[in-house]
This record gives structure tokens, C-alpha cells and sequence, in this order.
């Protein structure tokens, strides 16, 4: 009994040991680059992005192949036959006691074809889908930069955000105790009979306290939404428990440079550019492709074939034809021309057209660059000043929140007053973390803008 005993005990103590390491193993700390790097790792987007590229490399991988024996083929049948035997007169006639519809003494016959076809000249033909095949990598390359681009924005954005929820609700959590500290003051001091205070001025506190924990019930809303937001971002399981490291919100440290500089990036690292003109090279080579069928193609081709029948006699006779026992090597030069030149040159036709169209929309996509970068570095720019003025703000409405602290305190200040200083300077407070965490999130959008991180390593 007292083995069993300490039996269960080791047990139970094994088993608490490993049910807290799991506990502990849904536990993480993560900082801005773990939560990206997840987010990369799990995001949808990005899966499709992965696959849409490795599609169009397959595709160019099938397009360089085609150009190297694109017909080879190998082909055997094995099937019963009757039996024919032979033999020449002296006279030189080939007779047989056999006849062509007997179905006894039957025997196994085997046949063999190989073929192949190489091109050896087509004007370009397969080396402009060659072409046309390796600019679609391109093209999906710069899509799936493009697409992991949009995630770190994403990312970045519901980052800075659930850190300024924790800010706030961490303001909030400071004002309630500023309130209670106030009301606990006129309360004591209406127990006392003090003159400065009334009943009045314990209802003003009251009914400002309920604000504040309204606010406070807003802010714990908005993190759990945004927690659950970004686990679903990252691809992180509903029983993984997650901190941001860090808590604190603080603006990101960047020499902000002119609009000429980041315009000049842009144009030069912008994938949707890179994008697009991987397109239009794509549909010149294409182009090139359906001008080549104007001309005719040229290949060299090989035939091989192998009929054994061993029950079927062999007259060994050039002339004498014989479907079940032969062997017939070939090597040709072939010549294969498309003549109708009209279905050609509607086809043609057909891909300048897209050509052109896609070239056309270069300058209007150069412009919508240029657009989107002056929009995302005038927000950059408005959220530096603004941070610079809240700053300033912050620290007056400090210095009034103080002032008027300093003069309830000491029995002369209206709680109205200080109602409003404690109103003023969270305000400002709030108001200095949302200019920061605006200036954070212009720097991911002007990054995306650019088409490079400018995030500091």
C-alpha cells in the first residue's frame, strides 16, 4: 500500500511538473521582428504568394525544357498472332501451307517505336517563351515582395496599436488613481466640516470617476481586439498567451529626408513597378513568339522500329512486304510551316495589342507612385510636428495639473478646476501617444510607399 502510495505521488508530481512546462510553453514575449517574421511565416497572403511564384517557376522550368527534344516517345505492344510459316520454290516463289485467317498455333508477336523531334531553327520561337516564361518569375517575385510588403504594414500597425491600447489603459489606470486620491480628500475633509469643499464637489468627482472607467472599459476592449487580431495575423493558436516586448509606445528614431529622395527610391524599388515591367517584357517576348509562326520551323527528327514475330516466316525481301518482322532506323531534317498567314497575323495583332496595353499603363502607374509617396511623407511629416507640439502641450498641461493639485490641496481650489487639469493633461497625454503611434505606423506606410523598409535594424 505504501508503494503504491508513492507510486501515485511520483506520478502526480511528474505529471504537474510537465502540465506546468506546457503551461509555461504558451507563454511568449514577443517583440516587433518575432511578430513579423510569424506573421510571414503563417499569413495566408503570403502562402499564396509562395505558391503563385513557385507556379510561374515551374512553368519556366516546362518552357526552358520544351526547348530540348519535346517529342520523345517510347512504345511497346506485345499480342498473340498466328503462326505463317514460309518458304521459297525453286522457281523463286514464296509460298506457305498457312492461311491469313487461321487461329491455331498461335504466337507472340512484339513491336518497338521510338520517336523524337528536335527543333533546330525557329526563328526565335522557343527562346521567346523562354523569354516571356522567366519574365513571369519576375513578375510573380515582385508580387510576392509586393504581398509580404502589405503584411508588415498590417503587422506594424496592429503592433503600435495594441501597444498605445496598453498606454492608454495604463493613463486610465493612473487617472483612477488620481480620482480616488481627490475624492478621498473632499470626503475626509466633508467628515471634518471643513468649509472648502461641499457635497457638490463629491458628486463632480463621482460622476467624473465614471467617465474615467468608461474609458478604461473602452481601452480593454480595444486591446482584446486587437490582441485577437494580430494572434490571428501571426497564426498563433487561441491557447497561446502573448506580451509584447516592449510595453511602452516610444516613437521611432528616424532622420526624416526630403520627398525628392524617397520619390527617386520609389521609382527605383517600387514592386508593382518592377512588377509591371516584368509584364511588358513578358508580352514583347510573346510578341516576338506569334511573329515567329510567319516563318517556317525547322527540326531534326528520328524514327526507330522494332516488329519481331518468331512464329511468322521472314522473306529477308526488300520487296516483299513484311508487317511482323523488320527493323526500320530514320534520322530526316523536317520543315513544318503554318501558310495560313491570315490566322498568323490576326494572332500577332492580338498580342501587341495586350503588349501596348500593358506598356500604357506604366506612366499612370509612375504617377500613382509618386502620388502615394508625397501622401504617405506629408503624414510622416504632419505626425513629426504634431509629436513635437504635443510635447510642448504635455508638458504645460503637466505643470497645470500641478498648479492645481498644489492649490486643492492646500483648501483653495475649485474642484472644478482641478476636474479640468486632470481632463486636460490625460488629453494631451492621449493625444501625445497617438501622435506617436501615427508617426510610427506613416513610417511602415511611406516604407511601403518606397518599396524599402526603413524601419531601423
Amino acid at each position: 500500500m505504501l508503494e503504491r502510495s508513492l507510486l501515485l505521488a511520483a506520478f502526480l508530481c511528474v505529471w504537474s511538473s510537465a502540465n506546468c512546462s506546457s503551461q509555461q510553453a504558451q507563454e511568449r514575449t514577443l517583440s516587433l521582428a518575432e511578430c513579423e517574421q510569424l506573421a510571414l511565416q503563417h499569413h495566408p497572403s503570403v502562402h499564396d504568394a509562395v505558391r503563385r511564384l513557385d507556379l510561374a517557376e515551374a512553368r519556366s522550368d516546362q518552357a526552358a525544357h520544351a526547348r530540348y527534344l519535346p517529342s520523345l516517345t517510347l512504345g511497346q505492344v506485345i499480342g498473340p498472332i498466328p503462326d505463317a510459316r514460309g518458304s521459297y520454290t525453286s522457281g523463286g516463289a514464296l509460298i506457305s501451307p498457312d492461311t491469313s485467317f487461321a487461329f491455331s498455333n498461335l504466337g507472340l508477336f512484339t513491336q518497338v517505336d521510338f520517336e523524337l523531334i528536335q527543333p533546330i531553327w525557329t526563328f526565335g520561337k522557343l527562346s521567346s517563351l523562354t523569354t516571356a516564361a522567366r519574365f513571369g518569375v519576375e513578375a510573380e517575385r515582385a508580387g510576392h515582395e509586393a504581398t509580404t510588403t502589405d503584411v508588415l504594414v498590417q503587422i506594424r500597425t496592429l503592433f503600435w496599436g495594441l501597444l498605445l491600447g496598453y498606454e492608454l489603459l495604463d493613463l486610465v489606470g493612473e487617472m483612477l488613481t488620481e480620482v480616488d486620491n481627490a475624492q478621498s480628500t473632499i470626503q475626509t475633509k466633508l467628515d471634518d466640516g471643513a468649509d472648502d469643499v461641499s457635497q457638490t464637489d463629491l458628486f463632480k468627482i463621482q460622476v467624473f470617476r465614471y467617465e474615467v472607467e468608461k474609458r478604461q472599459r473602452e481601452a480593454m476592449r480595444e486591446i482584446e481586439i486587437g490582441k485577437a487580431t494580430l494572434r490571428t495575423a501571426m497564426g498563433l493558436d487561441e491557447s497561446v498567451n502573448f506580451e509584447l516586448a516592449p510595453r511602452r509606445l516610444e516613437q521611432i528614431p528616424l532622420t526624416v529626408d526630403s520627398l525628392d529622395f524617397y520619390v527617386a527610391l520609389a521609382l527605383d524599388n517600387r514592386p508593382e513597378i518592377a512588377q509591371l515591367r516584368a509584364g511588358i517584357a513578358a508580352r514583347s517576348a510573346l510578341v516576338r513568339a506569334s511573329t515567329s509562326d510567319y516563318l517556317p520551323q525547322f527540326y531534326v527528327g528520328a524514327q526507330i522500329q522494332y516488329n519481331r514475330a518468331p512464329g511468322r516466316f521472314d522473306p529477308r525481301n526488300p520487296f516483299v512486304y513484311n508487317p511482323t518482322n523488320f527493323f526500320r532506323p530514320g534520322v530526316v531534317l523536317g520543315m513544318r510551316w503554318n501558310l495560313n498567314l491570315i490566322q498568323t497575323r490576326d494572332i500577332v495583332r492580338t498580342a501587341r495589342i495586350e503588349q501596348e496595353a500593358i506598356a500604357e499603363q506604366e506612366p499612370i502607374l509612375t504617377e500613382g507612385v509618386r502620388l502615394d509617396v508625397r501622401t504617405a511623407y506629408l503624414a510622416l511629416k504632419e505626425a513629426e510636428r504634431n509629436i513635437l507640439d504635443s510635447r510642448l502641450a504635455l508638458r504645460a498641461s503637466q505643470n497645470w495639473l500641478r498648479s492645481e493639485t498644489q492649490t486643492f490641496d492646500l483648501g483653495i481650489g475649485e474642484v472644478k478646476d482641478l476636474i479640468d487639469a486632470y481632463q486636460t493633461h490625460s488629453t494631451m497625454r492621449s493625444e501625445h501617444l497617438r501622435n506617436i503611434f501615427s508617426f510610427n505606423t506613416a513610417l511602415a506606410k511611406l516604407a511601403k510607399a518606397v518599396g524599402r523598409d526603413l524601419y531601423p535594424n
